[in-house]
């Protein structure tokens, strides 16, 4: 087990949490400060992205919608509310249940939320309408767990009282009631791949349910503890054929095809896990079991790698005495020169006396560094960064003393090195490349909305380094004439353009940003003169006007902004004559409309 990362997740108690299951990369919390927290999941750190208010009461319940774009989050009041992460604002606040709101779960293929709670209802909610268009009635307790069937046809819901109900979403009644577990059910979790139910309870159980027939189709035996979390795994060739049953103390691994099987468990740390909650789990693609546990207002998030349980584990063999590369004859040698004095650190055949050195292994080389990166980048690249162990020319010089040429292998730099380098470059130009494509996407979802102001408005909060890139991206590739700017969008574009101006990234960046400071200035540029002279003479308050005339006072600092920063691009003449040109060209179009108040 690994430690991922440890959070100070809320400033009071947290009461729930839930990783998104699409990504695998954001999670969300809630807690006894009333808030819903928003986390981005990376490399061993665990960051806020953003902080979700609008409860009145500690958050009990929360959980993503299928596309990771919007959160809902139920309270001890029994309101729940439906976030948008975009705005990051509360689009739905839904009012039915009488108390604490404990559960819920997103429909997979439509805006629907079911919900449970300490009222003993189920609620069927309408995201688009925000009204409840099913109750179902029928659980005697607390309604602790809720969960939509994979093809969204039926709802299953789970009691303090140890039953279990499926309902018919279409016909609005229950279909079966399943009476088995003697205890609360804890969790509930469908199969991916089949209509199977599994089930947790306080009885210390786990059941697995044919949900088409309605049967129990067998049970683990009483454990030590509380299954509190289930997930299964999700890719081929394993998928939904084992389900990770994770409690206080113990992961186990089971199947349940022809019979109820555990495969392996893993004991956690029980010192330091007994007095925390275990909140989520999940499995990645790459067999890679993620879970949270919380106590007091921390979370603690991490992971184990499954691989090295059963049945995923690779099968016990003896060390291969081969190369990485794959195994060789012993009497071949392996291709490519030897590095100059590199001693033999491969391992000897077992049967091969130490006494018969003609038979013995000839020493490993570096070929398994030069296979790997011809594969991903090319073996003109690996050629380019080899060692060149061939005798150097004699090289004649005035010196007195001739210069010595290299031969020990430590002055050479070894090939690893190179390409050590070569690959950091390549996941830092990645990564940079992934956070632009990010910030390209959030932008056009709201280009695509039609909110206009609210792209510009996201341009202009994204950091130092990422803003420059993404603004003279987005600008020159927009046609203004076609948009219909308004003098908001003028106050959120004249900023961005006046930061181009001054950027020392390219004169392509300056270029842009004087382009469309041009088009700024020419549209909205006799607006803001006559506004401000219209005041000027004008001995009557307006308070109809008043916003306008803030817009246009915050346009003419800006058009003031463009001037004085065009001046000191033109003063530190390293610019080509074709930039200077345009500058001029600029400022003069500025001197009409820019003057000191």
């Amino acid at each position: 087990m690994f430690k991922h990362s440890q959070i100070m997740a809320h400033s009071s108690n947290v009461n729930c949490f839930r990783f998104g299951r699409r990504s695998g990369q954001v999670a969300v919390s809630g807690g006894d400060d009333t808030n819903v927290n928003v986390w981005r999941l990376r490399d061993n750190e665990t960051k806020n992205i953003m902080s979700l208010a609008g409860h009145s009461s500690p958050v009990e319940c929360v959980i993503f919608d299928p596309t990771e774009k919007k959160v809902v989050a139920g309270a001890k009041s029994g309101a729940i509310k439906a976030y948008d992460m975009e705005s990051a604002k509360v689009f739905r606040t839904l009012k039915g249940h009488m108390s604490n709101c404990t559960t819920i779960d997103y429909h997979m293929y439509g805006d629907y939320v079911a919900s449970g709670a300490l009222d003993t209802n189920v609620k069927i909610w309408d995201l688009k309408t925000k009204n409840c268009v099913q109750t179902f009635k029928g659980h005697k307790t607390e309604v602790t767990c809720v969960g939509f069937t994979p093809d969204g046809r039926w709802l299953t819901s789970g009691g303090a009282d140890g039953s279990l109900k499926i309902w018919d979403l279409t016909a609005g009644k229950l279909l079966h009631e399943f009476s088995d577990h003697d205890g609360a059910i804890v969790c509930l979790e469908f199969n991916p791949e089949e209509y199977i139910l599994v089930s947790s309870s306080t009885d210390k159980t786990v059941r697995f349910w044919d949900v088409e027939a309605f049967q129990l189709l067998g049970l683990t035996p009483t454990d030590s503890g509380v299954t509190t979390c289930i997930a299964h795994t999700m890719s081929e060739p394993y998928s939904g054929k084992y389900a990770l049953c994770s409690s206080q103390d113990m992961i186990k691994v089971w199947s349940y095809e022809s019979s109820v099987k555990c495969h392996d468990q893993l004991a956690w740390n029980r010192d330091s896990m007994n007095s925390q909650t275990l909140g989520d789990t999940f499995v990645t693609d790459n067999l890679q079991l993620f879970g949270a546990s919380f106590a007091n207002a921390f979370v603690s998030i991490w992971r184990v790698d499954l691989n090295q349980m059963e049945p995923f584990a690779p099968p016990k063999t003896a060390k291969p005495t081969s190369t990485p590369s794959g195994p060789r004859p012993v009497n071949t040698p392996l291709s490519g020169p030897r590095p100059v004095n590199t001693p033999p650190s491969g391992p000897r055949s077992v049967s091969t006396p130490p006494a018969k050195p003609q038979t013995a292994r000839p020493p490993p080389q570096q070929e398994p560094e030069v296979t790997n990166v011809a594969t991903h980048m090319g073996i003109d690249t690996v050629k380019r960064f080899s060692i060149d162990l061939s005798p150097p020319e004699p090289v004649t010089v005035s010196q007195p003393e001739p210069a010595a040429v290299p031969t020990e292998p430590e002055e050479a730099q070894p090939v690893g090195d190179y390409i050590k380098e070569l690959r950091c470059g390549m996941e830092v130009s990645l990564r940079t490349l992934r956070s632009r494509q990010k910030c390209l996407e959030q932008f056009m979802t709201y280009w695509e909305k039609g909110d206009v102001h609210g792209g510009f408005r996201f341009m202009g909060q994204l950091p130092v380094g990422t803003k420059e890139a993404m603004t003279k991206d987005i600008l020159a590739a927009v046609e203004f004439s076609t948009v219909g700017l308004d003098l908001e969008a003028c106050v959120l574009l004249l900023p961005l353009a006046s930061e181009l101006v001054v950027t020392p990234a390219s004169d392509s960046y300056i270029a842009t940003g004087i382009a469309v400071a041009k088009q700024l200035v020419a549209m909205f540029g006799p607006l803001v003169r006559d506004s401000r002279d219209a005041r000027k003479n004008a001995r009557e308050i307006n308070f109809a006007s008043e916003e306008r005339a803030m817009r246009c006072d915050a346009c003419h600092r800006e058009f003031v902004e463009l001037r004085n920063r065009s001046q000191k691009v033109l003063e530190s003449n390293c610019r080509p004559m074709n930039v200077v040109r345009e500058l001029n060209e600029f400022r003069a179009m500025l001197a009409e409309y820019c003057w000191t108040p």
